[in-house]
């Protein structure tokens, strides 16, 4: 979340609720994302009664509504305001127009249109993420993950080397027995502070972030090792899932994919592991 800042006027405090699309179109298929959040109205703080779950109302292309509720972070300077990346969950997305408003304490957003269409450019580029090897593990097995990407278009494509960007992964780890499960966030590697970058991946910031560029026909790996954020502790049978999302961009900055980008494509993968007694 990040801190956002208002203006003083002899008015009563407020709160002003703010909704952004990442970009002008979406594509059906992707992570969709855009951002919700607040800051002070008539005010450099929001009171603390103010404080409260805003709603997010959703009109789907059919016409049937959904309210979320959007809880504020648990930490930073929240007096001053915040925002964050919101989405449909696990909810089927559908190509055509919707709406969104969000209304926090009393005041609504004007409403904005999400537009979500097909394109066969999703088809094109293909990501894979897999491990390189499940079954039977010692306690010090290395467990490893590729990330492969595939430039099946026309178009040259770009996207943040793994580093460079701070979408990272959700790693889940499930054992049977003795039961235990853990959910982590896992970073292929650690950033170094020159690494930071905006939330979004632009035109702007893959000129001066790490970014990957593939010609038509050509692909990309990336290996990554688990270690170190899992290792295999007690016997059982165990399940690891990771996810990611990789922000690609197609074409160039003004081409007619442009307002389409950055496309964000989910990825995830599982592998199932055993460790016996005697390991």
């Amino acid at each position: 979340m990040s801190v956002a800042t208002g203006s003083s006027v002899n008015r009563a405090p407020g709160v002003e609720p703010v909704l952004r699309l990442e970009k002008p179109r979406y594509v059906l298929g992707e992570a969709i994302r855009f951002w919700v959040g607040v800051k002070p109205k008539n005010s450099t703080v929001i009171p603390d009664e103010l404080r409260k779950p805003c709603s997010l109302n959703i009109t789907k292309p059919d016409g049937v509504q959904r309210v979320d509720s959007v809880g504020w972070p648990k930490d930073g300077m929240l007096d001053h305001g915040w925002w964050g990346g919101w989405g449909f969950g696990e909810e089927k997305v559908e190509s055509g127009r919707y709406i969104l408003v969000l209304e926090c304490a009393g005041e609504k957003t004007p409403p904005v249109e999400l537009i979500v269409e097909r394109s066969d450019i999703l088809d094109q580029i293909i990501v894979e993420l897999r491990f390189e090897r499940e079954g039977i593990v010692t306690k010090a097995a290395q467990v490893q993950v590729v990330l492969k990407v595939q430039n099946g278009s026309e178009s040259t494509i770009r996207f943040p080397h793994r580093v460079a960007m701070m979408e990272g992964a959700s790693l889940r780890i499930v054992r049977k027995e003795p039961a235990f499960r853990s959910d982590l966030f896992f970073p292929s590697e650690k950033p170094s502070q020159s690494n930071l970058m905006p939330d979004t991946y632009t035109w702007d910031v893959a000129s001066e972030a790490t970014s990957v560029l593939l010609q038509p026909g050509e692909h990309y790996e990336h290996h990554s090792l688990l270690n170190g954020v899992h290792s295999f502790d007690r016997a059982g049978d165990y399940e690891i899932t990771i996810a990611t999302v990789l922000s690609v961009l197609v074409g160039e900055k003004n081409g007619r994919f442009a307002d389409l980008c950055p496309i964000r494509l989910p990825v995830t993968a599982s592998a199932k592991y055993v460790l016996n007694d005697s390991e």
